[in-house]
């Protein structure tokens, strides 16, 4: 019995639609073969290999989101954002409904700074699921990376209500305090986040710069043995951190005409008999001793260095905050005449010029002079700015 042309037309698109199938199962096959192809490169951590394969998945199933997503974080590994955009682009366009994907797109857009990109993908992501808190959290990394400070601590802390066990959250709250100059609640969070994952080098090193910023030596010093066996660059870092440059103290030895330790009302000639004549004047100096070695450039040069009275709880008060009498009182330079500096005793003799008026009876408070340095050490490190500045009255830098 022959076919008709209808029936020989359906037989013919069947056979098509079978092979059809055929065909893209078979496509699909070779895809997900080279996808395990390019997972045993990635094992071995050979890339290249692995990108030529995940593009060769493609070339056979381009809509594949598992060779889409690997390529993707390949690149961001490889600081190639613009290539992993692209690719998590793909992936979102192919599975509107992934949370992942689309963590994935804002973090590649965050690490190319392009950040009203990132927050838009961050913020769809957290709606599509709020009870997953990686996009509240990694917006709150955005918001302190762009100087957002008060927008962060609001996503960390919403991330902490749902992860109440997770010290990566309280971490990035004390980095975060850190950041801002709230030492006292960095140190809190960051024990916290200690508490809840112990091995956590970072955190050590966020709390080791705390507690150098709080003053607690001891305690930084504590975390920076942890990280002497853990992490070589965070050591390296907190260590130089520690160790930035500060005024010791006044080598009294040393001084030229200038006695740091008497205090308000001395007569000028005190600190000389040449200045009891009128209007004499006198170079006189003061030794400091740092704890690092210095930049000799750096500390021989008047500008980095400040002269001043007194008027603090650390440096004390010029003439005990008396007023004083403008017509007896020696008038303070601002800055030395000139400075010497002894690298081997890390010692800077500073040298400025006082002046009898024309009375003969000018008065000084020697104690209350604070000397100030706003330099750098050898290696370029910026002094202290808790231990910047010295006079008689503190004995130690403040």
């Amino acid at each position: 019995m022959s076919l008709t042309d209808s029936e020989r037309f359906a037989a013919t698109a069947d056979a098509f639609a079978t092979a059809n199938t055929a065909a893209q199962s078979q496509r699909a096959q070779i895809a997900q073969y080279a996808i395990q192809k390019a997972a045993g490169y990635l094992q071995n951590s050979n890339n290249d290999a692995a990108i030529k394969e995940f593009k060769k998945a493609l070339a056979f199933d381009p809509q594949n989101t598992t060779a889409h997503t690997y390529l993707g974080k390949i690149y961001l590994n490889q600081g190639k954002t613009a290539e992993a955009i692209k690719e998590f682009k793909s992936v979102v366009q192919n599975d509107r409904t992934s949370v992942t994907a689309r963590n994935n797109l804002g973090n590649a857009y965050l690490q190319a700074k392009q950040y009203t990109n990132a927050e838009k993908e961050f913020k769809t992501a957290a709606k599509m699921d709020p009870t997953q808190p990686l996009a509240d959290y990694t917006l709150g990394i955005l918001y302190t990376q762009t100087d957002r400070f008060s927008e962060a601590e609001n996503q960390f802390n919403k991330v902490a209500k749902v992860s109440p066990r997770d010290g990566n959250v309280f971490y990035a709250l004390g980095s975060l305090f850190n950041k801002t100059g709230r030492s006292e609640e960095a140190v809190k969070n960051l024990e916290k986040a200690l508490t809840l994952k112990k091995d956590f080098p970072n955190a050590n090193f966020e709390l080791g710069s705390a507690y150098a910023k709080l003053g607690n030596t001891d305690k930084a010093e504590e975390q920076l043995s942890i990280l002497q066996t853990k992490d070589t660059n965070l050591y390296n870092s907190l260590s130089s951190l520690l160790n930035t440059p500060k005024m010791s103290y006044i080598d009294s030895s040393m001084n030229n005409g200038f006695n740091q330790l008497l205090g308000p009302g001395t007569p000028l000639w005190m600190l000389d008999p040449s200045l009891m004549d009128a209007n004499a004047s006198k170079k006189v100096s003061v030794a400091i001793a740092f704890n690092n070695e210095m930049d000799i450039a750096s500390v021989m040069n008047p500008a980095n260095w400040e002269i001043s009275r007194a008027k603090s709880a650390d440096g004390g008060y010029y003439n005990n905050s008396m007023p004083t009498n403008t017509d007896r009182e020696v008038s303070i330079p601002k800055q030395p005449f000139s400075i010497t500096y002894d690298p081997t005793t890390r010692q800077a003799n500073v040298t400025f010029t006082v002046q009898q008026n024309a009375n003969g009876d000018a008065t000084i408070d020697p104690s209350h002079l604070v000397f100030k340095f706003s330099g750098t050490d050898k290696f370029g490190r910026q002094m202290d700015t808790t231990g910047d500045q010295i006079d008689g009255y503190a004995t130690n830098s403040f």
